[in-house]
């Protein structure tokens, strides 16, 4: 039960309004999105240069180990060749190539874009 003498918050409630259409910047959203389809667009690079053979499997060229850096899921080519058997083999192989570069270009955006913000940040604070 309540006393009659107190009074809640509830009574006396202030409403702040707040701007509408105010802009909101989301430039992690942005890095993260940027970096996934580049992830993509090397690894569907680098399976089309390798199903053409303008690549060897990884670790047979020096072409090949440098795509190996950029896209480092590349090493599954050991395990098929660029015309493989089965069809299912090779539409395995290809998306995890793809979806795994992707990722892995997107977390270190992510990894760069939280450095960048906090030495951003701490040279606000020095100024």
């Amino acid at each position: 039960m309540r006393s009659r003498g107190r009074r809640t918050t509830l009574e006396k409630e202030n409403a702040t309004e707040l701007p509408e259409n105010q802009p909101k910047e989301n430039h992690l959203l942005t890095v993260l999105s940027l970096a996934f389809v580049l992830g993509m667009a090397v690894a569907i690079g680098v399976y089309l240069a390798w199903s053409h053979g303008v690549l060897q499997p990884a670790f047979h060229s020096p072409g090949s180990a440098i795509a190996l850096f950029f896209c480092p899921p590349f090493i599954l080519s050991i395990a098929v060749g660029p015309t493989a058997d089965a069809d299912l083999a090779l539409v395995l192989l290809v998306s995890a190539m793809v979806l795994a570069n992707a990722f892995l270009y997107a977390g270190a955006a992510a990894g760069g874009y939280f450095v960048f913000n906090l030495m951003r940040k701490g040279s606000r604070r020095q100024a």
